[in-house]
């Protein structure tokens, strides 16, 4: 997701174009850049009011690309890539179109190893203790990535010796419900439980962990970052331009 500020040149004046002469295109181009700083920053009062606990990551995410003299055009993005986890600028698109959110990169690691169906998306159950921003903590994924055997080519799987250690801890264990219908195939077992991932803690309780629903989760478009990003760039850029065309003609050796 991205917003562009761009700079026509005709629409100003010929007294200014004459006044900075060869210089009007920086004036233009760090007007422009400028501008798209000014936006990048109301990104983060506008995702304060907005969003509920937002985290750093999610503050952060907005960053530009300065304009220059030959394209006269910045650019604001939200970042599209992460190492981990989902890239900000895909689950905000979903704040700021709405509609329903695709599968996270943990949902496909699910359905790829068969846990859950194509159609299923993973909430969190009432066994799940979310962290102070109302997310899944980073490390619930790995423990159940690993308890489940679900490491990439073996690598962060636990080991056998691991295992029992933790068991003769009394850490909790993870284990898969495929539901009331799964098929006897392999460790695949019919169970009462709902389908999930669940949670067996040292006094035998369990409880859900993720559950898995077939409908996908719909948000609404409460990020209404494109009119408001549009909105600082018309009341931004013709004092920005002002400022930079003022610091060029103040210059001594004009």
């Amino acid at each position: 997701m991205k917003t562009s500020v761009t700079f026509n040149q005709k629409e100003f004046e010929q007294t200014l174009a004459r006044d900075l002469g060869r210089d009007l295109p920086f004036a233009a181009a760090r007007a422009l850049t400028w501008t798209a700083q000014d936006i990048q920053k109301n990104s983060r009062k506008w995702m304060m009011r907005v969003f509920d606990r937002p985290t750093r990551w999610t503050l952060n995410a907005a960053f530009v690309k300065s304009a220059n003299k030959r394209t006269l055009s910045a650019e604001v993005y939200f970042k599209d890539f992460a190492p981990k986890g989902t890239p900000a600028g895909k689950y905000l698109l979903t704040q700021i179109r709405g509609g329903r959110r695709p599968h996270t990169r943990w949902e496909k690691r699910l359905i790829h190893s068969g846990i859950m169906r194509s159609n299923e998306y993973a909430m969190p159950g009432k066994g799940l203790k979310l962290n102070a921003y109302g997310n899944v903590p980073r490390g619930v994924f790995s423990k159940v990535l690993a308890q489940l055997q679900l490491g990439d080519s073996g690598i962060g799987n636990e080991s056998r010796t691991s295992k029992a250690v933790k068991r003769g801890r009394g850490a909790a264990r993870y284990f898969v419900s495929y539901g009331k219908d799964a098929p006897r195939i392999g460790s695949v077992r019919p169970t009462n439980l709902p389908r999930g991932i669940w949670q067996r803690d040292r006094r035998g309780a369990i409880t859900p962990v993720f559950v898995f629903v077939s409908t996908a989760p719909d948000y609404a478009d409460i990020f209404d970052w494109k009119r408001w990003a549009t909105e600082t760039a018309r009341a931004r850029l013709p004092i920005n331009f002002k400022r930079s065309a003022d610091l060029i003609l103040r210059r001594p050796n004009r």
